[in-house]
């Protein structure tokens, strides 16, 4: 897949075109208004190149390890999302909110959304498989620092539960 400057090298999907279920836990109560809000300020974070990429780990690796994903895909992704992306605000449980609540820091939560694509395999040489469809996870971490917010984003491919 050549890499289109206004698509990058993803090939976005319709919504409903991957069925596989994401599991995002433990839900909290979010409504259509703050989902909406929260994607404004995205694509504003995203416009100024304020956003953070989050640091990948072995047990969530970055896309960018099998597929190719580069930053503007990552940006335009980004600006693509709109309400039916949405999977569920999560309340943040990762050791590092952990020690944040203990901070006296306020609790943090994370948006989940989805977004099915079409990528290229960085195997595609050896394995013979030059695109595959992925249904791409995002989580967003709207954290608010004093007088400002900052959205640390990650991608990563679905992987369901068995």
């Amino acid at each position: 897949m050549e890499k289109d400057p206004k698509k990058g090298h993803v090939k976005p999907l319709p919504i409903d075109s991957i069925t596989e279920e994401i599991d995002a836990r433990p839900k909290v109560p979010c409504n259509d208004e703050e989902v909406l809000g929260v994607l404004e300020d995205l694509v504003n974070a995203v416009d100024n190149e304020s956003y953070i990429p989050a640091i990948p780990t072995k047990e969530n690796p970055a896309l960018s390890d099998d597929y190719i994903f580069d930053k503007t895909d990552e940006m335009l992704v980004l600006k693509m999302l709109n309400l039916e992306n949405f999977v569920a605000k999560v309340k943040d449980v990762g050791k590092g909110s952990k020690r944040r609540v203990e901070q006296g820091l306020p609790q943090e939560f994370l948006y989940v959304l989805k977004f099915p694509c079409e990528l290229t395999r960085r195997d595609s040489d050896i394995s013979g498989i030059e695109t595959e469809q992925v249904l791409i996870y995002i989580k967003i971490n709207n954290r608010k620092v004093p007088d400002e917010t900052v959205f640390i984003i990650s991608f990563h491919k679905n992987n369901p539960r068995t």
